[in-house]
């Protein structure tokens, strides 16, 4: 599958008010009840490029680095989906209970969602998942290579522009009734940050080091960034969401203030963002000595 033509990035003002940009593409009033915690513009372009040096080497303690395993683009994408959709909780635990799973791949995940023998994860659990659920997940996955071949084929197969209800329609089709696979595809439900498939969808449809640029049909510009904790966190601190809690509206916002600073390209600076602000930084989402005088934002 042919890769989204690499158009050449404009590069913006270095110092963007981020209230300014994003407020006519929210609407009037959107932004009315934020309290902004910087007044100043932030030079997030600047400090992404003079610190990228450090992201490579923090591959290893994501869940992308499963699929740096593999080198076959089938293999790739059934590894994203699976690693995409078991990251929720602490990332030790994601990481160790991923590392047991794809153990029991190895002639890959492809080959064996297609044809392997899906009895021998009875035994594997991870947090509420137990084996019946997670053998009824990978029924389901073979489900969707008999019939698509590749799980892009699927959302493309319903995607008219809309990521989410292309989502929803796919769900609607595959799950049918069954609570077991509600959290893995998910229904229609406006508020949720559908923070698994959004970090499955930057995976396959951004191209660089980190991701892998396989889904052609998807436009970059159009992602939504992956809602977890730590992006929150840093958008709560930052004034890029007046939300209190992790939304899709939140997920909006945050995605809004990005393209700010790199309209076609907005979800570029998740993974920095996440790693080296937020784990790495130890972004709290609230303002204190310690973050004024060590943030790399402020």
């Amino acid at each position: 599958m042919p890769l989204l033509s690499k158009s050449k990035e404009r590069r913006q003002s270095p110092f963007i008010p981020i209230r300014e940009a994003i407020a006519p593409s929210l609407g009037a009033g959107s932004f009315t009840n934020i309290s902004l915690k910087r007044n100043s513009a932030i030079d997030l372009q600047r400090v992404y490029e003079r610190e990228g040096k450090r992201l490579t080497p923090l591959v290893k303690n994501d869940p992308v680095s499963f699929l740096h395993r593999f080198s076959d683009e089938r293999d790739i994408e059934m590894a994203g989906f699976l690693a995409s959709q078991f990251a929720y909780g602490r990332v030790q635990q994601v990481l160790r209970f991923l590392s047991e799973m794809f153990a029991f791949m190895a002639e890959g995940p492809y080959a064996f969602v297609r044809e392997g023998d899906f009895s021998i994860l009875a035994g594997q659990y991870y947090r509420f998942h137990k084996g019946p659920e997670i053998i009824r997940l990978f029924e389901t996955l073979r489900t969707i290579v008999e019939r698509f071949d590749r799980i892009g084929a699927m959302i493309e197969h319903y995607y008219e522009g809309d990521f989410r209800r292309a989502l929803w329609a796919a769900g609607g089709e595959l799950i049918k009734g069954d609570e077991s696979l509600a959290f893995f595809f998910p229904r229609h439900a406006p508020a949720s940050p559908v923070k698994r498939w959004s970090l499955y969808a930057r995976w396959m449809v951004r191209h660089d080091e980190i991701d892998f640029g396989l889904w052609d049909f998807i436009d970059k510009s159009s992602l939504t960034i992956p809602l977890d904790a730590n992006l929150f966190k840093i958008g709560r601190c930052l004034g890029w969401t007046d939300q209190k809690g992790q939304s899709w509206k939140a997920a909006r916002q945050i995605t809004e203030a990005l393209k700010a600073c790199c309209p076609e390209d907005p979800l570029k600076y998740d993974f920095f963002l996440c790693h080296v602000i937020g784990i790495g930084g130890g972004c709290t989402g609230r303002e204190n000595d310690a973050c004024r005088e060590g943030c790399l934002l402020r």
